[in-house]
């Protein structure tokens, strides 16, 4: 009988960690996606104005991200978009853990 308290109390602290880790991982990769598309698509944009929309896509996919974090170069045919943050993860009950993410980006236009 304690041996399946036990079994079922590691268990339910797994799936905690998975339904913590797993909506911020996603967003993450979503995320990615969308600043890929957007350096895509940025030939005739400034710089600025795709840290604008670095930054709305950030909000749409509750991404924690700082405006000074991103930067953006370009070259003749190619943007590059570089930004990292940190997002504070409640592994188990009373236990956050900051996980780095990055985001680097290029595209050919």
């Amino acid at each position: 009988m304690l041996r399946n308290l036990i079994r079922l109390a590691v268990l339910l602290l797994i799936a905690n960690a998975l339904y913590r880790f797993v909506p911020v991982y996603l967003h993450h990769y979503q995320f990615k996606d969308a600043v890929a598309e957007a350096a895509r698509f940025s030939k005739d944009r400034t710089d600025a104005e795709l840290v604008d929309r670095v930054m709305l896509l950030a909000e749409r996919y509750q991404i924690p991200l700082d405006r000074e974090a991103v930067q953006v170069t370009r070259d003749k045919q190619t943007t590059y978009i570089n930004l990292g943050y940190q997002e504070l993860i409640e592994w188990v009950p009373t236990y956050k853990r900051p996980m780095p993410f990055t985001v680097s980006v290029d595209s050919w236009h």
